[in-house]
């Protein structure tokens, strides 16, 4: 693991001295130990790992998690025959949640807020200016490969799944400390 990505999930106010005589770094070790004490159950942990170390294998085991919880979601909202009528439905859904949560830098101007072209600086419209990616009613469909008026149709069941995916975030980052 990337120690230093790693260490970006610690709490602003954690001990950094040094755990042994024979270096003055923090170690990828010594992440997953404070990691370990904080009581966070595999979902959150594989969340964090696959948000902070871009690690696509966690990102799997969370996409695995909460498949289950998911599928749940939409069968409160959508009927099986309609669910059933694409069987990668449900999965493109999930995928596109983890995306909006994990993948959160615009990749238009790779979260600098700001697009050069040779004779402007101009602010960029995906993200106006923050760098952060907004993910909005018009853009969701398009990662999703459907037309808006049956992104609509699943609109409802998507946004508790984002809800339920952002939860997972925050319940792992409480615990750590860092709200």
């Amino acid at each position: 693991m990337k120690a230093d990505l790693l260490s970006l999930l610690t709490a602003k106010s954690m001990n950094y001295e040094v755990s042994s005589t024979n270096h003055d770094a923090i170690t990828s070790e010594d992440i997953s130990h404070f990691l370990g004490t904080r009581g966070l159950d595999n979902r959150e942990y594989d969340f964090l790992i696959a948000k902070y170390t871009d690690n696509n294998y966690a990102r799997s085991m969370v996409f695995d998690d909460i498949y289950e919880d998911v599928c749940n979601i939409f069968l409160k909202h959508i009927n099986l025959k309609e669910l059933l009528q694409d069987k990668f439905l449900i999965r493109h859904f999930i995928n596109l949640a983890l995306r909006e949560v994990i993948m959160t830098v615009c990749p238009f101007c790779q979260g600098r807020g700001v697009i050069k072209t040779k004779n402007s600086i101009d602010k960029c419209y995906h993200c106006e200016g923050t760098g952060q990616f907004i993910y909005d009613d018009d853009n969701r469909p398009e990662f999703l490969g459907m037309d808006k008026k049956d992104y609509m149709e699943f609109k409802r069941p998507y946004m508790e799944t984002l809800d339920f995916v952002k939860n997972i975030e925050i319940n792992a980052l409480a615990k750590i400390g860092d709200e």
